[in-house]
């Protein structure tokens, strides 16, 4: 049904009607936006990059392939606009480790909010690690919810290897938390 509504808001796109492309921008200015600030970790920059994604896909419409999901196939421009930033700043980016863990805030304990932020922290910590490509598989199959298929095609890789590496990843991590709690005596 979704890609559906968005092949009948592209083809009136296509066909001159400036509200459906609002309507367009208004579906996927959010994600867009949360999916880029996750990259780049400044509020300005992200919503300067995500105008510059609805601007290029405004002019690239007639390229899309209606035969995939419009979603990935914008997902992927942002993306590509934030690798253009980056390679043009040199600037390391951090991920916005509150998307990517999804915690919702609840009436929590002074020592749960000491624990969820040392979390935060590991978590933090260990992402800022990770390459560029594992960074934005984690950050997109957690913040954004993208299905390994999905991941594939925004990222061009095979979606066994996106599987592998996200796998590995989560591997990796229990076994650095693991170290990490037998190094502070907290073994289980």
């Amino acid at each position: 049904m979704e890609r559906e509504d968005d092949i009948i808001l592209i083809e009136n796109i296509l066909n001159g009607d400036v509200r459906s492309f609002e309507s367009l921008v208004e579906k996927y200015e959010v994600t867009i936006l949360k999916f880029i600030y996750s990259m780049i970790r400044d509020k300005q920059i992200a919503e300067d990059i995500t105008q510059e994604v609805f601007i290029t896909v405004y002019n690239k419409l007639n390229t899309f392939d209606n035969r995939y999901k419009f979603s990935n196939w914008i997902l992927r421009i942002a993306k590509n606009r934030c690798i253009d930033y980056i390679r043009k700043m040199k600037k390391i980016n951090e991920s916005n480790i509150e998307d990517f863990v999804g915690l919702k805030s609840k009436e929590i304990t002074p020592e749960e909010a000491v624990e969820f932020e040392e979390t935060k922290q590991i978590i933090a910590e260990y992402i800022n690690t990770l390459s560029d490509i594992d960074k934005q598989i984690i950050i997109l199959r957690y913040s954004q919810k993208t299905t390994f298929s999905d991941i594939s095609k925004i990222l061009d890789i095979n979606e066994s290897s996106v599987k592998r590496r996200y796998y590995k990843i989560k591997e990796q991590f229990k076994r650095k938390v693991a170290v990490e709690e037998k190094r502070c005596g907290y073994e289980l």
